[in-house]
């Protein structure tokens, strides 16, 4: 019984962040053109354009920068791709609910900043 009751007590604990959660956060922090995208994601969640129309509508950011940011960004499940010509590509938020949930949760967390931004 000892045993059980150890277990159960241990069950209580709350987990800590899954690896994937804690990625994100951290490529969040320290790279504002993917915290940019996410924002606009977040506020806007049926949202999608190619990189050139996010870097030029919705974050106001170099095509290369919006570009890279996007690859990451897709390479932790944040957004989707969907080709739309051969080599033109459409990015989404993801359909994760849980994922969502983690995000919004975390940019709530985060300071409001006014960002200078490259062009």
């Amino acid at each position: 019984m000892a045993s059980f009751v150890l277990l159960s007590h241990a069950a209580l604990k709350p987990s800590p962040p899954s690896g994937k959660a804690t990625a994100i956060r951290d490529l969040l922090a320290r790279d504002p053109v993917c915290l940019e995208i996410v924002q606009y994601l977040v506020r806007n969640t049926e949202a999608a354009d190619t990189a050139r129309g996010i870097a030029e509508w919705w974050i106001k950011r170099s095509l290369a920068s919006t570009h890279d940011a996007l690859l990451k960004l897709e390479e932790f499940g944040v957004v989707q791709a969907f080709a739309v010509q051969d080599i033109t590509f459409v990015y989404a938020y993801t359909k994760n609910p849980i994922l969502r949930q983690s995000i919004a949760r975390h940019l709530r967390g985060l300071p409001t900043l006014h960002r200078s931004r490259e062009r």
